[in-house]
C-alpha cells in the first residue's frame, strides 16, 4: 500500500509538470495490456520529464517500477522516495557499463547486476504482473538520433523467464516500446508525442532464436537489443548529423509556415521524410546549395533568437525582393503591439498571468543558475519542476487568503435561509450539509480551520491554473510575435553602417553543436569519439544584439526558400535514391509544394 500511494502522488505531480506542455498526443494504447509481466523500454533524451511521461501515459494507469542509477539512492530522503515509489538502483559506468550491459564479470558489479536482476524480477512477478520502466541507452543525452542500445533491458527479459523456467512456473513476458517525440523539447508550451510501439513476446523470440547454451543466450540478447532498438528507432525522428537534422528542421517549417500546422501524429513522419530527402545517397548538385542555404538561414534564426513561424505570421512573403521600409516595420511593430496588449483575450489573461509571476522567474532563475548548459537535456525539468513550487507556492497564499474570506462570512446563515425555502431532497440534503457545518463550528476547532483551508487552496488551484493554462497558449504566441516585431523594427530602421562585417557574420551562419554526452560509447569508426572541441562548432562567447542580424536573416530567407523550391523540383524531375518517395509522403501528409 506504501508503494502505491507515494507513486500515485508522485504520478499526480508528473500530470501537474506535463502541463509544461501544450498538447501530449498518445497513440499505440492498445499495445499494452491490463495485466501480466511487462518491461517498458524507451528512449530518454529529457531526463526526468521522462519518467513522469511513461508514468502519466502508459495505458491503464499501471504502476511502473523504474530503473534509477544508484547514485540517486545515496541520500536517504531520496532513498525513501525512490524506495517507497518502487525504483530499482542500477550501477552505471561510462567506461564498463557491466551492469547495465549484462555482461559477466565477478565481484562487486557481479554482486549489483544479481541485485538488481532480483528486483526487477520481484516487480515483474507482483501481482497479476507487474510493470518495469527501463531507458536502455542508459543515460538522457541530446543527439540526433539514438546514440546506443544497452544490452541490461535484454539480459533482465531472457534472464527473468529462465528464472520462472527454473521455479517450474510457465514464463510469459512482454517488451513494450515507447518513442518519445518533441517538437522542441525545451520549449515551454511545446507539444509531445508518446508512441507505444508493438510489443515483442520474449518466450516466442528465445522459441524462434533458441538460447539453450550460453553462448546462444548471448548471441539472443544481442539479437533482442538490435530488435529493441530497431523498434525506438522506427519510433522516433533520426538524422545522419546534427546539419541534416537542423536544415530538415527549417525546411519543414518553411513547407508548413510553422510545425503547429502538422497533427502531432504525423511529425514525425513528416521530419523523418524531410531527412532522408534532404540526406540522400546520390545527391543532385541543387542539394548542396539547398543545405547551405537552409543551414544558414537555420543559424541565424538561432542567433537572433527568432521563430519561422513568428517572423512569417509579420512577412508572409519569403521571397520579398527588397527589405521591407522603416515606415513598414514600425507600423509593424505598433500593430503587434495593439494587438497583444488590447485583445480582450490578453484582459481576461491578465489576472492569472499576475499571479503565475513567481512560477515564471523561479523556473528562469532554476534554467540559469541549475541546468547546465552542456545538458540541453536538463533545462525542461528545471524549468517545469520549479515552475510548480512558483505555482504552488502563489495558490497556497492566495487559498488562505481566501479561506480567511470565507471564514468570515455568515454561510450557516445563509444555508439557514435556503433550507427553509427548500423541499424534498434537496431540503434533506442541505440539511446534512447545516447540521455539519454547525457540529464543526460547535467542536470541529483547529480540524475545521485546517480543513476549510485545504478546500481554498485546492479550488484556488484547481481555478487559477485551468485559467492560466487555457489561456497561455495564444497570448504567448502574440506576446513572442510582438518581440519578433520590435526586434525587425530595430534592425531595419538601424543604420546600414551598423551591420555586422561579412567576415563577422560567417560566425554564426553555422548552428553550434550541443555537447557530447560522456556516457554514450561510440559504436563506429566515425563516431569512436566525440569532435575536439577545436573541430566542435561552439557559440561565440559573445554575440551580437539580435537586431543586428535581421537584415541578413531575411535576405537568408529569400535565398532558402529559392533554394529548397530548386531542389525539390529537382527531385521530382529526376530519379533520385528516396526522393520520389519521399515526396509522395510529404504531400500526402498535407506538404504545400
Amino acid at each position: 500500500m506504501e508503494l502505491k500511494l507515494m507513486y500515485r502522488v508522485l504520478r499526480a505531480l508528473s500530470d501537474c509538470a506535463l502541463d509544461f506542455y501544450s498538447e501530449v498526443h498518445v497513440e499505440g494504447q492498445h499495445n499494452v495490456p491490463a495485466d501480466g509481466p511487462l518491461i517498458v523500454v524507451s528512449c530518454h533524451h529529457n531526463e526526468i520529464l521522462d519518467i513522469a511521461t511513461l508514468a502519466v501515459t502508459i495505458p491503464h494507469r499501471r504502476p511502473l517500477s523504474f530503473w534509477a542509477k544508484s547514485s540517486l539512492f545515496k541520500n536517504p530522503l531520496a532513498r525513501a522516495i525512490l524506495v517507497s515509489s518502487g525504483s530499482i538502483p542500477v550501477r552505471r559506468n561510462p567506461n564498463n557499463a557491466s551492469s547495465a550491459n549484462g555482461d559477466h564479470h565477478g565481484g562487486d558489479e557481479g554482486g549489483g547486476r544479481q541485485a538488481l536482476f532480483r528486483e526487477t524480477f520481484r516487480a515483474l512477478d507482483a501481482g497479476a504482473g507487474g510493470t518495469v520502466g527501463v531507458f536502455p541507452e542508459g543515460t538522457s543525452y541530446t543527439e540526433p538520433r539514438i546514440a546506443q542500445v544497452k544490452e541490461g533491458a535484454a539480459w533482465a527479459a531472457l534472464e527473468y523467464l529462465r528464472w520462472k523456467e527454473g521455479r517450474g512456473e510457465e514464463g510469459r513476458l512482454l517488451v513494450v516500446p515507447v518513442g518519445i517525440v518533441h517538437t522542441a523539447k525545451t520549449r515551454y508550451r511545446s507539444r509531445m508525442l508518446v508512441r507505444w510501439g508493438a510489443p515483442i513476446d520474449i518466450a516466442s523470440f528465445i522459441r524462434e532464436h533458441g538460447a539453450q547454451t550460453d553462448d546462444e543466450v548471448k548471441a539472443v540478447v544481442k539479437k533482442l537489443t538490435e530488435e529493441i532498438e530497431g523498434r525506438i528507432v522506427k519510433l522516433t525522428i533520426n538524422a545522419p548529423d546534427w546539419d541534416t537534422l537542423h536544415v530538415a528542421r527549417i525546411a519543414r517549417d518553411m513547407l508548413w509556415s510553422e510545425e503547429r500546422n502538422i497533427a502531432m501524429r504525423d511529425f514525425p513522419d513528416v521530419s523523418q521524410s524531410l531527412i532522408e530527402l534532404l540526406s540522400a545517397s546520390d545527391p543532385l548538385p541543387s542539394l548542396f546549395r539547398a543545405r547551405t542555404a537552409l543551414l544558414r538561414y537555420y543559424s541565424l534564426l538561432h542567433y537572433s533568437t527568432i521563430s519561422h513561424a513568428h517572423l512569417t505570421a509579420l512577412l508572409p512573403n519569403l521571397r520579398q525582393p527588397s527589405l521591407p521600409t522603416r515606415v513598414r516595420a514600425t507600423s509593424l511593430a505598433l500593430r503587434q503591439l495593439l494587438a497583444t496588449v488590447l485583445h480582450p483575450r490578453f484582459l481576461v489573461f491578465l489576472p492569472p498571468l499576475l499571479a503565475h509571476i513567481p512560477a515564471y522567474a523561479l523556473a528562469g532563475l532554476a534554467k540559469r543558475t541549475l541546468a547546465s548548459p552542456r545538458e540541453e537535456e536538463t533545462h525542461a525539468e528545471f524549468k517545469a519542476i520549479f515552475g510548480m513550487i512558483g505555482a504552488g507556492a502563489t495558490y497556497a497564499v492566495l487559498g488562505g487568503v481566501l479561506a480567511r474570506v470565507v471564514d468570515r462570512l455568515p454561510i450557516l446563515g445563509t444555508v439557514h435561509k435556503v433550507v427553509a425555502q427548500s423541499h424534498g431532497i434537496a431540503r434533506a440534503a442541505l440539511e446534512v450539509v447545516e447540521r455539519l457545518g454547525d457540529w464543526l463550528g460547535r467542536y470541529g476547532g483547529i480540524w475545521r480551520d485546517r480543513l476549510v483551508l485545504m478546500g481554498c487552496v485546492y479550488v484556488t488551484a484547481k481555478v487559477l491554473s485551468k485559467w492560466h493554462n487555457g489561456l497561455v497558449g495564444a497570448n504567448l504566441i502574440q506576446a513572442q510575435r510582438l518581440v519578433t516585431a520590435l526586434k525587425l523594427a530595430r534592425g531595419i530602421c538601424a543604420s546600414p553602417s551598423s551591420n555586422l562585417a561579412p567576415n563577422d557574420l560567417e560566425l554564426y551562419c553555422t548552428p553550434p553543436e550541443p555537447f557530447s554526452n560522456p556516457f554514450i560509447k561510440r559504436r563506429g569508426p566515425a563516431e569512436a569519439a566525440p569532435k575536439p572541441a577545436a573541430q566542435r562548432k561552439t557559440c561565440p562567447a559573445q554575440v551580437p544584439p539580435s537586431w543586428k542580424f535581421i537584415r541578413p536573416l531575411l535576405e537568408a530567407r529569400t535565398e532558402a526558400s529559392y533554394a529548397l523550391a530548386d531542389y525539390l523540383a529537382d527531385v521530382e524531375m529526376r530519379d533520385v535514391p528516396q526522393g520520389p518517395a519521399s515526396l509522395r509522403r510529404l504531400r500526402q501528409l498535407g506538404t504545400c509544394f
